[in-house]
């Protein structure tokens, strides 16, 4: 099996869906000591745990549970979010839709093969 080294992405993060977010982020604080922060601008709630300076894993966010979002997602940076969608597609999955996020990059959830909600981030490159 080969990989296209455009496409390869890593973990950077994955989201967990809540019907109540701080009540989410509470449970998350209780029970593993995990800090959540609002993200700045975000149009929904969204919460962010980022344990770069704990050593504790992947970051994580918290967000509104949705008709996509049902279960915890991994989100992947990829360097050509356009292609890794088409990619995709033609792998077997589908892709969903992209949108801008100011000051952070182009996201967006796909379909993995196996029916299982994956999210992409292309990052503002410097």
């Amino acid at each position: 099996m080969t990989q296209n080294p455009g496409t390869v992405g890593k973990v950077v993060n994955f989201h967990i869906p809540a019907e109540d977010v701080e009540r989410a982020a509470t449970f998350y604080c209780e029970v593993f000591g995990w800090e959540f922060a609002p993200f700045a601008g975000s149009p929904v709630p969204y919460l962010v745990h980022d344990n770069a300076d704990t050593g504790a894993g992947i970051p994580a966010a918290i967000t509104l549970r949705t008709d996509v979002v049902k279960a915890p997602t991994p989100t992947m940076e990829v360097e050509n979010i356009d292609q890794t969608m088409i990619d995709i597609a033609l792998k077997g999955g589908q892709q969903g839709r992209v949108q801008n996020i100011p000051g952070v990059g182009r996201f967006g959830y796909a379909i993995d093969s196996e029916g299982n909600i994956i999210g992409l981030l292309q990052p503002i490159t410097p």
